[in-house]
């Protein structure tokens, strides 16, 4: 008996909170497997929607009880809701008009690469860009330079690049568009390769040496593409399900700022800064110039400070304490020394922005946790970001948990397994989840490739690479949720599914959690909400 009054108490009180705070719910959800991301309760089957916000969450009886004659009630009819994804971890990189070369894998040989220009040059107009993203098999051929392509093509622009973003090779035609000087210096976390004694730039550049350039590249894409480009990104998202997206462009931040909020898209974007460096030092006036990127009335937000401290396992480049197997005398290179990593995290201070590492190899991530540690401060409060983390494992669990890091983890990743397993022993500790998450980390996913976050939460809740360290699916989907917005500062406002917060949700085509594992990839939104508004509606439900 007193629990029914208890019931009936709550429901009472949650009536008079909906009309105490302004009248009835102009929405309501019902009859459905609403996923809150919140522990405590972390499943309902209504929630009501008033304006931008949810009013109430509960069983279904509680919540249709909040209807008025003007609400407008959706039977979900059994259907799975989640929180809007919130991809932590994007990338947006508009190109000039060009020819894309087209490949029967993501990892064509240097011949096949060949080949591919050579067909698409023969209806190529004389001085059209040609573009082609390539793998380490094409990227690590030796010959594979500027010299090698002028012979295919002297009369057109070619820039080839590496589909994980560390390392291009581009022709004599393309260096003039790409303000690359014959003998052009090396900038700070970055280089040009050489032709044998002399300072000759043979055509491959790897990384902030690579980035600067890809920077005049985007400058020469029209805003025109540049928009019609992030309608199709945004399109693609809501289609999904993903409300959120933290993006960095190659565009510089105001332009790439301006241009969102031009776009008018339905999503929620946190523009992040991709600064670039110079010869000697680095390029702070991205940073310097955020104060400035306020867009009050949009749903485009700018902050942060990014720096790519190594590169990847691909090409070698993660910073390691241990050789690679397949190449013992290696561990790798860090792009900075520790010096300039204190300097950076001292200058996100100043700034007052959150900073981002990417940060791949371990050893890249202790000296991360060497200069924050030396910086006697409350990190906590800074939540320093570690991009893809790779290397967080063993001894730097528990020093990232004092730190108050958030790692966020891109599982397509976890899908390369032959060349994981390559280039690391079996005893050594890599891309770990669970071990994160049991660890007491913060743990955020985003995409950083394929934009599909169903096939992300696959490759979570499977890791193909460390089966041990596979996490469950509703720890993925909190991870792509409520913690992407914890890594945002916006986790008051968004992430869950809670009275007050942001209705931002979306209504999956299949139960996610129960799903056969090889199936869901195949998910996708059937009505997705941002703000309380239909963002997306595949009308499968009346």
């Amino acid at each position: 008996m007193e629990k029914i009054f208890l019931t009936l108490s709550l429901v009472l009180l949650t009536g008079l909170f909906a009309f105490a705070q302004g009248g009835s719910p102009e929405l309501i959800l019902f009859n459905g497997k609403i996923f809150t991301a919140e522990s405590k309760q972390m499943t309902v089957e209504a929630l009501a929607i008033r304006g931008e916000r949810i009013l109430a969450v509960g069983s279904n009886d509680e919540i249709k009880r909040l209807a008025g004659n003007k609400t407008r009630l959706i039977d979900l009819q059994g259907k799975t809701v989640i929180p809007g994804i919130n991809d932590a971890h994007f990338h947006f990189t508009p190109f000039p008009e060009g020819i894309q070369l087209t490949f029967n894998s993501m990892e064509p040989t240097w011949a096949e690469t060949v080949e591919a220009i050579k067909k698409a040059l023969k209806t190529a107009p004389k001085g059209k860009w040609i573009f082609g993203t390539i793998g380490y098999n094409a990227l690590s051929e030796k010959t594979a330079d500027r010299f090698a392509l002028d012979q295919i093509s002297p009369d057109n622009p070619i820039l080839l690049g590496a589909f994980y973003g560390h390392g291009d090779i581009f022709n004599s035609k393309a260096m003039p568009l790409l303000k690359i000087a014959d003998d052009g210096p090396d900038v700070l976390g970055g280089y040009f390769e050489r032709v044998s004694n002399s300072r000759k730039v043979n055509g491959r550049s790897w990384e902030y040496a690579q980035w600067r350039p890809a920077r005049v590249l985007a400058d020469q894409a029209s805003d025109e593409i540049a928009i019609a480009e992030l309608k199709k990104m945004s399109d693609e998202a809501v289609r999904f399900g993903v409300t959120s997206m933290q993006v960095m462009s190659t565009l510089s931040i105001d332009r790439f700022a301006k241009l969102l909020v031009k776009a008018d898209l339905p999503i929620r974007v946190r523009a992040i800064p991709f600064a670039l460096t110079f010869e000697n030092r680095r390029d702070l006036s991205e940073f310097q110039m955020l104060s400035k990127l306020n867009f009050t009335k949009s749903k485009v937000k700018a902050s942060g400070i990014k720096w790519i401290l190594d590169g990847t396992p691909f090409e070698h480049g993660s910073a390691t304490r241990q050789p690679y197997t397949d190449m013992p005398s290696s561990k790798g290179k860090m792009n900075f020394p520790e010096a300039e990593i204190s300097k950076m995290l001292k200058e996100s201070l100043n700034f007052n922005q959150q900073i981002l590492f990417h940060c791949s190899g371990d050893r890249c991530v202790e000296s991360v946790f060497d200069a924050m540690e030396k910086i006697k401060i409350d990190w906590k409060q800074k939540r320093v970001r570690i991009e893809h983390g790779d290397g967080v494992s063993g001894d730097l669990i528990e020093r990232g948990r004092k730190l108050g890091v958030i790692v966020v983890q891109n599982p397509t990743h976890l899908s390369f397994v032959e060349m994981l397993y390559s280039r690391y022993s079996p005893k050594t500790a890599f891309m770990q989840a669970r071990s994160l998450i049991d660890g007491g980390m913060h743990f955020a996913l985003g995409s950083d490739g394929p934009m599909n976050p169903y096939l992300n939460i696959m490759f979570s809740s499977i890791h193909p690479s460390r089966p041990t360290e596979a996490i469950t699916r509703e720890q993925a989907v909190v991870a792509y949720t409520k913690v992407a917005a914890f890594a945002e500062f916006t986790e008051k406002d968004k992430g869950s599914l809670i009275r007050g917060k942001l209705a931002d949700l979306s209504v999956l085509s299949q139960d996610i959690f129960t799903a056969p594992v090889p199936e869901l990839p195949k998910t996708h939104s059937i009505l997705t909400f941002i703000g309380g508004k239909i963002a997306y509606d595949e009308k499968l439900l009346k």
